[in-house]
């Protein structure tokens, strides 16, 4: 079995981007795109703040490029998903099979229960593909209620992403999904461009700080749906109205654009057990929390510098994107961490 110098998992902006630097530094890269080719950006219809884009791009469009620009300098883009991996010796394990009659869709719609079980008898398998280094650049998912009219508007008045979208919904009227810290945000975003922000809440009160609360509270432009909860998202082309059950009541609202901050869940289901983890992302020698820094001061070398900063917590493996990104879960920060984990994969490599 023939042992690649290089894989990438995951095929959003940092994968593509690690793709094109370790491409260009004739590591012959191999990407496996996995179920969503793309990413996240694949559900967006503008992306007005990737910089070289003065008059804004589409989603899909840009993530055609990236792929190109990949392609055109020789990486081994594969349309295939990884089921399992095994980190615990060099050369790593992958698998891109499945057991007999098991779909890919397990893990978008699996507990985490099923998707282990299934990662298990995976490895009962051969593997069919072994590396002496890999990048992890999985990603996260937007968290999302699924309720009916969701999956068809999506990227048509629904977001999940207010930082990014809010510039397209000025002057209009927009509900934000949620009650935490995110869902402030969110909201306070939105009220530099829209007319009227709804916040819809399940509980009486917000589980966000005290000063977020206030601020939103504050805030003419902002009210509130306590104990309510979405039941249905109506338009055709585009969002038009929402349902919602408040206080045990149904009712519908007028609505030309929604936001869910309910969270994101970090594409980690490979790695539990093998990678160390904080709040369920891959902990990096950058990664913003204790178990960060605990793991940067380990690799600090003698001139007290960290030798590679995209690094997990086992040799040879790196990540980058939102699967280790706590804060900032944006396009372009993601293809900078692509950079860097790519670098820092050349460099180990050279070191070995």
């Amino acid at each position: 079995m023939k042992t690649q110098r290089l894989a990438i998992i995951g095929s959003g902006p940092a994968g593509f981007t690690a793709a094109i630097y370790a491409a260009r530094d004739r590591l012959d890269p191999i990407i496996f795109t996995g179920i969503e080719s793309g990413g996240q950006l694949m559900y967006t219809s503008a992306v007005e703040n990737f910089p070289g884009f003065p008059e804004g791009i589409l989603g899909p469009k840009l993530m055609a490029n990236l792929r190109a620009q990949a392609e055109r300098f020789g990486a081994d883009i594969q349309d295939s998903h990884i089921t399992a991996v095994d980190l615990s010796t060099r050369p790593f394990k992958l698998w891109t099979k499945l057991p007999k009659d098991t779909s890919p869709e397990i893990f978008k719609l699996g507990s985490a229960e099923e998707i282990q079980k299934i990662i298990s008898q995976t490895k009962q398998l051969e593997p069919d593909l072994l590396a002496e280094s890999l990048i992890i650049s999985t990603g996260a998912t937007a968290i999302t209620l699924r309720v009916p009219g969701e999956e068809k508007l999506m990227g048509r008045g629904i977001s999940t992403c207010a930082v990014c979208d809010a510039p397209f919904y000025k002057d209009k009227q927009v509900f934000v999904v949620g009650g935490g810290d995110s869902a402030m945000e969110d909201s306070l975003a939105l009220t530099k461009f829209a007319s009227q922000i709804t916040i819809i809440h399940r509980r009486s009160e917000f589980s966000a700080s005290k000063i977020m609360v206030e601020r939103v509270l504050s805030n003419k432009k902002i009210k509130v749906l306590w104990n309510t909860t979405l039941a249905e998202i109506i338009g055709q082309e585009a969002i038009e109205k929402i349902i919602v059950n408040e206080n045990g009541e149904r009712k519908e609202y007028p609505a030309q654009g929604l936001f869910y901050a309910i969270g994101h869940r970090p594409v980690t289901d490979l790695f539990q057990g093998q990678l160390e983890l904080d709040k369920g992302y891959i902990v990096t020698a950058r990664t913003i929390t204790k178990s960060g820094l605990n793991l940067a001061t380990n690799l600090l070398n003698d001139k007290e510098m960290i030798t590679y900063p995209s690094r997990t917590s086992v040799e040879g493996v790196f990540a980058a994107g939102d699967v280790v990104d706590i804060r900032y879960r944006q396009a372009i920060t993601a293809a900078g961490q692509g950079c860097e984990a790519a670098l820092d994969a050349e460099r180990w490599l050279e070191n070995l």
